[in-house]
């Protein structure tokens, strides 16, 4: 979220938890001198229009495993230089210290000059020592200063404890530009000014992207997002969408977040509902307000539209706003391919029904059989490309080692598989953290074992591999 309002490992939970996990967790003492986060350099001048890169240092740490951090620039000084223009919104670079292999955070409100990134190595092994662990480029707009505030700074180590750390501000100042000596120049022939399209004078609420193409049974996802808000405190969505697609969950945590109503089916459709409450203020800016994820269903090209959209102010006055839908073109076979007689598939085991979200390699695991045996048995050609609902013979060529990763659940013979020990279905309301406490597993290592890469985002129904 944008506003850096908790952090994203603790939003969701209710505060008795969080706090009994704030006492449970145990400070990790820095070696040496003890930890400290800061910027470098620790002040910076830069004239009006110019660039300045200023790295974020971790220094003399211990077993780092991932780190979450929340700052604030002057917003009139200084804007953000986007760090990856292939994502929607504007990001800061993350790393190289600490690998981001799974980066639950990473935005930045020039509206409000907030900076809140959050990330964790899934792949590597703790770091110690001293390094960059973010990288932020800014453009200077106007003269003056604007100081660089850690509002909160969060180290982990590999369980998920505390280190505590100290940290240190900067700062940037803008000079004025230099006034150049104007040169004399021919009059030139008076042309007629252009009329300028007016941009948008309200809100503009729209879903991203604005079109997408997926096979049936793939996934759909479509982000509902608002810009150019002003004095924004309450959003109610209601969103169509075409015979051809299934609603099947939501998730991400958007900037209108203090109470959350839904999002909930409806006849054909999806609402929403979402508010800020007191002391927050209103919000600034562009954000994503929540991601809706679908299925396509049937062969074609389906609309998914904002029937109707009602933005509040803090006193509950209607805001001026503009709406953009989405289309969603559906492709693939709808039937299920007839596995060939003979050949690879004289010795099977039995026979799987893909479910949603299966991989051959899920599958594979389920049953210790090797992928590429259950393509080739099968006629598959591309071994990414499975369809939800196709029946596939599941040969007897034994995969071993079995590496780690997402696991299907068997339909017949084989038990869990030892990379599995239980499997849990997601029911409506659940989150990825207390399921880690059922378990008595982390959340990271769930999260790993199924290839979730937004730890907010689980939907009921969901069958999860409890490692």
């Amino acid at each position: 979220m944008k506003r850096g309002r908790g952090s994203p490992i603790l939003r969701g939970l209710c505060l008795p938890i969080v706090l009994l996990l704030l006492m449970l967790a145990v400070p990790v003492a820095a070696q040496g001198g003890g930890t400290r986060v800061y910027f470098d350099p620790a002040s910076a001048t830069v004239g009006e229009g110019e660039t300045v890169t200023v790295d974020i240092v971790v220094e003399n740490v211990s077993n780092l495993q991932g780190v979450e951090v929340h700052m604030v620039f002057d917003p009139s000084v200084v804007e953000v230089v986007d760090a990856d223009a292939g994502m929607a919104g504007v990001q800061v670079a993350l790393g190289p210290f600490v690998s981001p292999d799974f980066v639950a955070q990473n935005v930045v409100d020039q509206g409000t000059g907030h900076i809140d990134f959050a990330y964790s190595q899934m792949d590597h092994s703790p770091v110690s020592g001293s390094g960059v662990i973010g990288s932020i480029t800014f453009r200077a707009t106007a003269s003056g200063a604007s100081p660089l505030t850690f509002t909160s700074v969060i180290l982990a180590d590999a369980d998920a404890n505390e280190i505590s750390a100290e940290t240190e501000n900067g700062l940037v100042t803008v000079t004025g530009a230099e006034t150049p000596t104007p040169t004399e120049t021919p009059t030139p022939t008076e042309t007629p000014t252009p009329t300028e399209t007016p941009s948008p004078t309200g809100a503009v609420l729209s879903l991203i992207p604005s079109t997408s193409s997926v096979a049936v049974g793939d996934r759909a996802e479509v982000t509902l997002h608002v810009a150019n808000a002003s004095n924004l405190y309450g959003v109610e969505v209601h969103i169509a969408y075409g015979d051809g697609l299934d609603w099947v969950g939501y998730g991400g945590q958007g900037c209108i977040d203090d109470v959350v109503v839904g999002p909930s089916a409806e006849d054909g459709g999806v609402q929403y509902a979402a508010s800020l409450q007191a002391p927050s203020s209103p919000f600034e800016g562009e954000c994503d307000l929540i991601t809706l994820t679908f299925v396509g269903s049937d062969p074609g090209t389906y609309s998914i539209e904002i029937t109707s959209a009602l933005l509040s102010d803090p006193d509950g006055n209607p805001l001026e706003v503009t709406t953009q839908g989405a289309t969603v073109e559906v492709v693939g076979p709808t039937e299920t391919p007839t596995p060939p007689p003979g050949g690879e598939c004289t010795d099977i085991l039995g026979y799987h029904e893909v479910r949603w979200g299966e991989t051959l390699y899920s599958i594979g695991r389920a049953y210790r059989v090797r992928p590429d045996a259950i393509a080739l048995c099968n006629g598959i050609v591309n071994p990414n490309l499975i369809y939800a609902g196709a029946t596939l013979a599941i040969p007897n060529v034994p995969w071993s080692p079995v590496p780690p990763g997402p696991t299907a659940v068997p339909q017949f013979g084989y038990g869990p598989t030892p990379a599995c020990r239980y499997y849990h279905t997601v029911q409506w309301g659940e989150n990825l953290f207390r399921i880690s406490l059922r378990y008595g597993v982390s959340m990271w290592a769930i999260a790993e074992a199924n290839r979730i890469y937004n730890l907010n985002y689980i939907w009921a129904g969901q069958v999860l591999c409890i490692p």
